[in-house]
């Protein structure tokens, strides 16, 4: 059976609904891997409008029956550094996201990677 197309809009649309939200908020342009059109990831920023902001990263996917999932990768409520999403890549339902900040707010730059399967 055919993989099911999940298309930037949808998981960019979801990721605004069920991201948090502070009232200046913005949601990312969704990050495909090479070769894959049915997983993600997508990058919700949320700030207040003074001085108060973070990041939230999503891994959004497509199963077999046209479903939509999604799981939150990580988030920067802690450090308030945004945080950038460096690559995807896929190895059958094995997801990694490489991801990190240049320490905007924390003044300290890091890097992070998660493997996720899709279920």
């Amino acid at each position: 059976m055919q993989k099911s197309i999940l298309t930037a809009t949808e998981a960019e649309r979801l990721v605004t609904k069920v991201g948090p939200s502070l009232g200046c908020d913005f949601t990312y342009g969704a990050v495909f891997p090479e070769g894959r059109s049915d997983v993600c990831a997508v990058r919700r920023l949320a700030e207040d409008g003074s001085d108060y902001g973070f990041d939230t990263l999503y891994l959004v996917w497509k199963d077999k029956e046209d479903k939509v999932h999604y799981r939150e990768i990580a988030n920067s409520r802690g450090s308030k550094d945004y945080v950038n999403i460096d690559a995807v890549t896929a190895e059958g339902d094995s997801i990694t996201i490489e991801y990190g900040s240049g320490g905007s707010f924390s003044g300290k730059a890091w890097k992070d990677r998660k493997v996720l399967r899709l279920e």
